[in-house]
């Protein structure tokens, strides 16, 4: 089998106090052969051929198994245990910072000769995790390559809070954005589904007189990014009562009947460029238990 992904690469690659490691270019970071042999106290050469025989031999062999056992368990993936990368011509076994911790917990505390160095840098990391402990040595920012919607997402969430006793549909519609986001739709100051949502759910609680039903509705200042034309508007934001009925009508009305005519009508003035529409409407779809 296969042991990685022919587009992963390096973005960041260092060796503090002598400790290969980096992060390759989707964000995981990873420690080099030598450098998790440090951690684990061993000789470089036992980490080197562990990988390098991973699949052909060690995998199946009582050692193998233990780890195997502890990767898995810690919702890593044993068939891909290292991504040889190239740096000035260089080939380094980069093993990601979950088989890392797997094989650091093993060579402290389930092989025949236990090792004290292992231990001890176990427990360290057990309070400071692996991928913080790398990037923090590195000096990577996982914001440096964030996707600018996922940037936008984050600024506006951090920009507006709400008074107690209210929700906002911005602040209500996260999961359609994240999931949005996560199929290729742009979210920037062009394409805000929290707007198509404000006004339509405005229409239905107008319509709706739920102002007698869930109190009245008030206006919050909502703050905007400083680059965005947007200029602080101020929103409508809705008693907390009223919280269920919103997202059933979101489940019901919104996803179901209008997020895609919004989609559509983005992508004929321009936007969203190469974005599947039907299946991102899919991928917000509600789950509904039966």
């Amino acid at each position: 089998m296969e042991q990685y992904s022919l587009q992963l690469s390096s973005v960041k690659h260092t060796a503090p106090d002598g400790i290969e490691m980096g992060v390759m270019n989707n964000g995981t970071p990873y420690l080099g052969a030598r450098g998790l042999a440090a951690l684990c106290g061993v000789a470089p050469s036992v980490i080197i051929t562990l990988v390098k025989d991973w699949q052909t031999d060690l995998r199946f062999k009582p050692r193998g198994q233990v780890i195997e056992k502890l990767i898995i368990e810690q919702g890593g993936d044993p068939n891909i245990l290292y991504v040889p990368i190239n740096i000035e011509g260089k080939t380094y076994h980069a093993i990601n910072d979950v088989n890392c911790m797997a094989i650091l917990e093993y060579y402290a505390f389930d092989s025949q000769t236990p090792q004290e160095q292992a231990k001890l840098n176990y427990r360290s990391l057990a309070k400071l995790t692996l991928r913080t402990f790398i990037y923090e040595r590195t000096g990577y920012n996982p914001s440096d390559s964030l996707p600018e919607s996922w940037k936008t997402f984050h600024e506006r969430i951090t920009l507006n809070e709400l008074p107690s006793g209210y929700f906002s549909v911005f602040s209500e519609i996260a999961n359609l954005v994240i999931s949005g986001i996560r199929n290729g739709m742009t979210f920037d100051s062009s394409t805000m589904p929290d707007i198509s949502v404000g006004q339509a759910w405005g229409k239905h609680w107008s319509g709706s007189n739920l102002d007698e039903k869930y109190g009245l509705r008030r206006k919050h200042l909502h703050v905007f990014p400083e680059d965005f034309p947007q200029k602080d508007p101020m929103a409508w934001i809705y008693p907390v009562e009223a919280l269920g009925e919103f997202r059933r009508w979101m489940d019901d009305v919104y996803v179901t009947e209008k997020f895609g005519a919004y989609l559509t009508n983005k992508a004929k003035k321009g936007g969203l460029n190469n974005v599947n529409i039907p299946a991102l409407v899919q991928a917000v779809q509600p789950v509904r238990l039966n």
